[in-house]
C-alpha cells in the first residue's frame, strides 16, 4: 500500500449500468472549479458498461471499474496482502451468488471502499448517479434557483479535522415520500420505520415534500445519519469505520434489496468514538422524474418508485430493529417494535391500497413477514462480514475496531411472533 506526500482523494460511485459519463464529469469539473485535485474515480456496477462512457472519463482521470459480480482482481489483491479465502469470500460474496442479478447496495459500496483502502487512498467521497454538485435554493413554479456547491471542499474542510471520520449532508430536491394524505398514512409510515416523517407529511400540502438548501453552507454539526450519496470517509481512520451492510429477502418470487446500507455505518462510527459531521451542503437529488413538476402519486411511475422504496425499507427494518436492540439503542423492546411495525403495515397498507387504488400496498405486511423470516440469515452474513473486516484492517496495518455486536447463535434466534 503506497502513501503519498499529498493526501489522495477518490470519488466513488455505484450504478447498475455504467453508460453515462455526465455525472462523473460534472463532479470533476466542480472540483476543478474550486481548485481541488481528484486522483481517481472508482465505480462499482452490476450489469454492463459502455466503452465510450469509460473512454470519456479516462480522458480526464484514471478510473477503476468494478463489476460486483466478478471481482477477481479485487480478490487477488486481498490474497496478496495475506487474506485467507474465507475472509475474502465473506467480504465480497453476494447473498445468492449473484444469480438473481439484484446486488445489495452495501455490496456495491463495499467494492469501492475496499478498493480505495487496498490502494492507499486517504479520502473517499461518494456521490450517486442522480445527484448534482449544486444546491436547489428556491423553486417558484418552473423557475428554479441554484447555487453551485464546493462539494469536495465542504467535505474535506470537516473531514480533515481530528476525530471526524465521516462527513455527510441531506439533499435538496423532492423527498423520497411524495406528497399524499389519507387516513392511515401515519400508521403506514410507522410500519415502514419512517415514524419521524409523520409530522413532516402532515404539512405536505404546504411544502409539497420539497427540500431546499441554503445559499452557503452553515456551520458543520454532528449527526449520526450518514447518507451514502453525499458522503465523505477518512480512510486514514479506517479503524473507526465499518463496511456497508444491507439485507436482501425474497418476496413474491422477487429478490428485494433492503435500503439503508449506510445506517450501520453511522452506528459503528458512533460506537468507536468517531464523529460524523453534517456539512450542510444539500446537493440536488433527482428523486423523481419530471423535475420541477411536483411528484404526483397518482402517476404510475411515481407510485412504483414509492412502492419499491417501501419494500426496501421493509427489508432493512427487522435487521435494524435487531441491531438497535442488541446495542441497547432500541427505545422499546424488540417484540413491541416488531408488533408495532407489523400492525402499522397491516392498517396503513390497507388504507394506502384503497386510497391509491393499488392493491400491491395490501401486501406490504406479507413483505414484512418475508423480511423477518430472512433475519437469521442477515445476522449471520453480518457477523461474517464484520469478522472479515477486522481481518482486512489487520492485514493493511490498522488497529482492529471494537466489536459492534457480540456474535450469537442464529439457529437459536427467537423472533417476535
Amino acid at each position: 500500500m503506497t502513501r503519498h506526500t499529498q493526501p489522495t482523494i477518490a470519488l466513488g460511485m455505484i450504478t447498475r449500468h455504467f453508460d453515462d459519463h455526465k455525472t462523473i464529469l460534472r463532479f470533476l469539473k466542480n472540483a476543478e472549479t474550486y481548485g481541488h485535485v481528484i486522483n481517481r474515480v472508482i465505480v462499482a456496477y452490476s450489469h454492463n458498461k459502455d466503452e465510450a462512457t469509460v473512454a470519456e472519463v479516462e480522458k480526464r482521470i484514471p478510473i477503476d471499474l468494478l463489476h460486483v459480480s466478478d471481482l477477481h482482481a479485487l480478490r487477488e489483491q486481498m490474497h496478496q496482502i495475506g487474506l485467507a479465502s474465507e475472509a475474502v469470500v465473506d467480504l465480497l460474496v453476494l447473498p445468492d451468488g449473484g444469480e438473481s442479478g439484484e446486488v445489495p447496495y452495501g455490496a456495491y459500496r463495499n467494492a469501492v471502499l475496499f478498493k480505495a483502502l487496498l490502494d492507499g487512498i486517504d479520502y473517499l467521497l461518494f456521490f450517486d448517479t442522480d445527484v448534482e454538485p449544486r444546491v436547489l435554493t428556491d423553486l417558484e413554479g418552473v423557475d428554479a434557483k441554484w447555487q453551485e456547491a464546493d462539494f469536495v471542499g465542504s467535505h474535506m474542510h470537516s473531514l480533515t479535522k481530528e476525530h471526524v471520520s465521516a462527513t455527510t449532508s441531506e439533499y435538496s430536491g423532492y423527498y423520497i415520500i411524495p406528497p399524499m394524505s389519507f387516513p392511515g398514512l401515519g400508521e403506514l409510515l410507522i410500519g415502514l420505520g419512517k415514524g419521524m416523517a409523520v409530522e413532516y407529511m402532515d404539512d405536505c400540502h404546504e411544502h409539497q415534500c420539497l427540500n431546499l438548501g441554503p445559499d452557503s453552507p452553515g456551520f458543520p454539526r454532528p449527526t449520526e445519519k450518514p447518507l451514502g450519496g453525499n458522503l465523505g470517509l477518512d480512510l486514514r481512520q479506517a479503524e473507526r469505520l465499518a463496511p456497508f451492510y444491507s439485507t436482501v429477502y425474497t418476496f413474491d418470487n422477487m429478490t428485494i434489496k433492503g435500503r439503508g446500507e449506510d445506517t450501520l455505518l453511522g452506528q459503528a462510527i458512533s460506537a468507536s468514538s468517531g464523529q460524523i459531521m453534517d456539512v450542510d451542503v444539500r446537493v440536488f437529488h433527482h428523486t423523481y422524474e419530471g423535475f420541477p413538476a411536483v411528484p404526483d402519486i397518482r402517476k404510475k411511475s411515481i407510485r412504483d418508485r414509492f412502492y419499491w422504496a417501501c419494500l426496501g425499507w421493509i427489508g432493512r427494518n427487522p435487521f435494524l430493529s435487531w441491531y438497535l436492540d442488541q446495542t441497547g439503542k432500541l427505545e422499546t423492546d424488540l417484540r413491541s417494535e416488531t408488533t408495532m411495525q407489523r400492525i402499522g403495515l397491516e392498517i396503513g397498507g390497507e388504507k394506502a391500497a384503497a386510497h391509491l387504488k393499488d392493491p400491491r400496498f395490501k401486501e406490504l405486511v406479507a413483505a414484512f413477514e418475508a423480511s423477518s423470516q430472512a433475519l437469521p440469515d442477515s445476522i449471520e452474513r453480518y457477523h461474517r462480514l464484520m469478522r472479515a473486516w477486522r481481518v482486512l484492517l489487520a492485514a493493511i496495518g490498522r488497529e482492529q475496531p471494537p466489536r459492534q455486536v457480540e456474535d450469537i447463535d442464529v439457529s437459536d434466534l427467537r423472533l417476535a411472533s
